[in-house]
């Protein structure tokens, strides 16, 4: 008798090369992108007099050590092969000096300019076309990624397109705004500076939220076997396109109920200024 092996995930292609003329790009411009941000953060903070802004971002790079979850989750190796400037190692991957100013950049940005804005007024279209933009913006980013040999998304994954799992570009979409959706309740809702702290566990929660718990029907095919039914995945994707965006739509109903209560209506010119839609 045999003993029993059981199915093994994919294996992470530890000897893909790192294209290191491009981590000293990535490095280089999204540390840069980050200053530039966060100096914006303290500008805003000192002329409102409060640390929301510069809380946000400090919250959301914080708040990056979480990829290692989604990383394991939906099979992304950041390429290594001994060349990666790496700022910490978890479930035995490497994760680059530059993943954290991306969390800020990419996330943390819009946060930062949309919160005001969605805290004044806002309707459920205007949320969910700031999810398709910031979708696409995603999308743009981590094909752009991949496609410079920056990382990699391996094994089995639906709707590819060059190299990236398209779905997930919505499910970023919805974590992204819905994050914005939330800084602007608790902006609403706080009355005292040490309140902006929780945001050190909005994101995160927010975070795990719509892309662990809106896409656990495909993260569960995913590393169901080495070479998971490639139809049933397909549809699986759109199981989790929906639920990402119901997340969203839930969560903007905390917002929305705040403004009735409040008798904001968007658009309007209040006390607190002109409320675009825009």
């Amino acid at each position: 008798m045999t003993d029993f092996i059981p199915p093994q995930p994919p294996t992470p292609p530890y000897d893909l090369p790192l294209n290191t003329t491009m981590q000293t790009i990535a490095t280089a411009v999204l540390w840069g992108g980050t200053a530039v941000l966060f100096a914006y953060a303290v500008l805003l903070a000192r002329r409102e007099r409060s640390i929301f802004p510069v809380v946000l971002v400090i919250a959301v790079g914080v708040g990056s050590l979480i990829e290692p979850l989604y990383d394991t989750s939906y099979h992304l190796f950041w390429l290594d092969a001994g060349r990666q400037w790496t700022l910490f190692t978890s479930f035995g991957l490497p994760q680059p000096v530059w993943v954290m100013p991306a969390y800020i950049m990419v996330f943390g940005m819009p946060a930062l300019l949309l919160y005001r804005s969605f805290a004044g007024g806002v309707t459920l279209a205007r949320v969910f076309k700031w999810a398709a933009l910031t979708a696409l913006t995603t999308a743009l980013f981590e094909i752009t990624a991949i496609n410079l040999g920056l990382y990699v998304y391996y094994g089995e994954s639906p709707w590819r397109v060059f190299g990236y799992p398209l779905f997930i570009g919505f499910m970023e979409g919805a974590q992204i705004t819905g994050f914005a959706v939330l800084a602007a309740l608790l902006s609403v809702y706080a009355t005292k500076p040490v309140h902006a702290l929780a945001l050190f566990a909005i994101f995160p929660g927010n975070f795990a939220l719509e892309t662990l718990g809106a896409g656990f029907p495909t993260v569960i095919l995913q590393n169901s076997s080495p070479h998971p039914n490639g139809v049933l995945l397909f549809f699986s994707a759109f199981a989790s396109v929906g639920l990402a965006a119901t997340a969203l739509w839930w969560t903007t109903q905390s917002l929305l109920a705040a403004q009735r209560r409040r008798e904001v209506t968007p658009g309007v010119r209040t006390e607190a200024g002109l409320v675009t839609n825009s």
